[in-house]
């Protein structure tokens, strides 16, 4: 299986369902802002990971999940009082989460087939 394509599959799917998300549910001006920019980052990335694998990448896939988890965890934390917006962002973050993980996942079988 071709872990960097997933991951890249993932992160351009998780921007797109945040996208739309943000778009549709969310009515706070900041947080519209700073998720379709987060969106944006993560489709770039994505798309990059497709496109042209390469260690840099897989380190930019690292730091943003983390941010992506970061910023989903505070959404979540801010709309904790609303289930279907608590439900949505930590859906959010589990997919960018994913993705981190099969980036990881990516590097450590091309690590173990090394000679």
């Amino acid at each position: 299986m071709n872990w960097l394509r997933t991951a890249g599959i993932l992160w351009v799917v998780s921007a797109l369902l945040a996208t739309a998300t943000s778009l549709i549910f969310r009515v706070d001006p900041v947080q519209v802002v700073v998720t379709i920019a987060a969106s944006a980052v993560t489709a770039v990335l994505g798309i990059w990971m497709v496109a042209r694998p390469s260690n840099t990448v897989v380190l930019l896939s690292y730091v943003v999940g983390l941010g992506w988890l970061a910023l989903y965890a505070t959404l979540t934390v801010q709309q904790s009082g609303e289930l279907a917006a608590w439900t949505t962002d930590v859906f959010l973050a589990v997919v960018g989460l994913g993705a981190t993980l099969a980036a990881y996942r990516a590097t450590r079988e091309a690590i173990s087939r090394r000679p």
